[in-house]
């Protein structure tokens, strides 16, 4: 592979992940918390049933 190749291959994978790193950070909704599910592994169960009570 000559080495204008070999630089136009490393230039377009590093911007493929620069826009999907992008994409990530806008697309992101910060009320959901951990993850698009809301699940959270650092989370107890005590204190999701008291985030529950408190929302209702």
């Amino acid at each position: 592979m000559s080495p204008a190749t070999q630089t136009f291959v490393a230039l377009a994978v590093v911007a493929i992940a620069a826009i999907a790193l992008l994409w990530r950070t806008v697309r992101r909704d910060p009320a959901k918390g951990c993850g698009s599910t809301g699940a959270c592994g650092a989370v107890s169960p005590e204190v999701k049933k008291l985030r529950a009570r408190l929302k209702a």
